[in-house]
């Protein structure tokens, strides 16, 4: 390594599964666009790329993973009363960290590392600066990744409602213990893509002593941008004719935190009271039990979609996406689907309404509000015609949430902690 240039080490469970790892990767490679030594070391890996180290013992792969998580979800079941709500911990891990690589970075920046892939007293083998940047709030919690309306992680967890329990000495307090030991005296800058999350992680038990940052989460323009609708239409076989609105997320039908219940009322409510002729395409998950028609309306379904041009054809055929997340952070489909031109219906939940202004390149509901969702979608079908709102969000995307300029504040974040320890690199990227 050359000694001005700054190496980053990324830790993050894949490389390649799942909204918050797919960021962490395009952030990755942004990094390396702008010259400097990046390296992805993950626990599930996946792509053919170089630049990416696995994280786990040699020819151990996604099924000791899978064994791992297997064995942390166990903890759970005594826990009879608890909510569908993904709550993970970190009894077991599976990851490996090299201590070589970590000897060569300049500063570690963690990602999503829940799953089974690190707990919390690996990352005292680390002796260098960290960036935690935020994907949910599991950093700070017990367990959980969304706290609904509870509170708990901001007086240490403890008779947790998503696990049912009556007890302040329950599995959540025990993660927050653990967290403790495991974070002291790390050198720690929390990076929060949204000022929801941001807020979460001033206010909790954890992280409130910490420096927050707070840096949007970045798209890649030269894929996602506007395209020719019919087009895209016919690439993807759908309808060239008729209103498409998209709907996409892992377990997009099946986790309520994605809010499909509601969406589904909202249609509903739609095909009742209005003449509006639509399509609901739906992508990102291959669900079982899928639904082929919502009352009048048809459902297509496109299942996984990984190729990053066919999905920016999945935003540019519809007229619009519906992000009716009941909570969430700020979910890449939703600054992909504006970078493409595409307005956003959805829930002013989370770090949403950092992406969505209302009425000019979408709308925002209140929260669960299925009759003012369907109002939303036909306000926003009713206006795509004069391309004045996919105009606003192209342009409000550009403005916002360009990966490049995300990541030019991320460097200058970690050359700033990295030259806490090598003043040399004080000067790195400037002029």
């Amino acid at each position: 390594m050359a000694p001005d240039r700054l190496c980053v080490v990324h830790l993050a469970q894949s490389d390649s599964e799942g909204g918050a790892n797919k960021a962490a990767y395009r952030l990755h490679n942004s990094l390396l666009r702008a010259g400097m030594e990046s390296i992805f070391h993950c626990g599930r890996k996946h792509l053919d790329d170089p630049s990416v180290v696995p994280a786990h013992l040699l020819g151990v792969g996604d099924f000791v993973s899978d064994v791992v998580a297997y064995l942390n979800a166990s903890g759970l079941r005594r826990y009879r009363d608890r909510s569908g709500a993904p709550f993970s911990l970190m009894r077991f891990s599976y990851g490996r960290l090299d201590s070589e690589l970590l000897s060569r970075a300049d500063v570690v920046c963690l990602h999503w590392i829940a799953g089974g892939f690190l707990r919390a007293r690996q990352l005292q083998a680390i002796r260098k600066p960290m960036v935690w940047r935020l994907s949910d709030a599991w950093p700070f919690s017990g367990g959980c990744h969304y706290p609904g309306s509870c509170v708990g992680f901001e007086r240490a967890c403890g008779c947790c409602p998503q696990l049912g329990s009556r007890s302040d000495n329950d599995i959540s307090r025990s993660g927050i213990l653990s967290r403790e030991v495991g974070f002291r005296n790390l050198d720690l800058t929390v990076v929060a893509p949204s000022r929801w999350i941001a807020d979460l992680a001033r206010r909790s038990h954890l992280f409130g002593k910490l420096r927050v940052e707070h840096i949007p989460t970045g798209v890649d323009l030269n894929v996602f941008y506007p395209r020719d609708r019919s087009t895209a239409r016919a690439q993807l076989n759908l309808p060239i004719e008729g209103d498409l609105l998209a709907f996409g997320a892992l377990g997009a039908t099946t986790d309520p935190r994605k809010g499909y219940a509601q969406l589904r009322a909202a249609l509903e409510r739609l095909a009742a009271t209005s003449d509006l002729q639509l399509t609901l395409v739906t992508f990102g998950s291959d669900e079982a039990n899928r639904s082929a028609q919502i009352s009048r309306f048809p459902v297509r379904h496109l299942g996984p979609i990984d190729d990053h041009v066919s999905l920016a054809n999945v935003y540019s055929a519809a007229d619009a996406l519906v992000a009716p997340s009941l909570e969430d952070n700020l979910p890449n489909v939703v600054l992909e689907a504006l970078a493409c031109g595409t307005p956003v219906v959805g829930f002013a939940a989370g770090g949403i309404p950092d992406a969505v202004e209302h009425q000019s390149h979408g709308y925002l509901a209140p929260i669960g509000a299925s009759e003012e969702l369907a109002r939303g979608i036909a306000y926003i079908l009713n206006r795509v015609g004069d391309g004045k709102m996919g105009a606003n969000a192209a342009a409000f995307a550009r403005r916002n949430f360009d990966l490049l300029k995300s990541g030019e504040r991320y460097v200058e974040l970690f050359r700033e902690l990295a030259a806490r320890a090598r003043p040399d690199l004080s000067d790195v990227g400037k002029g």
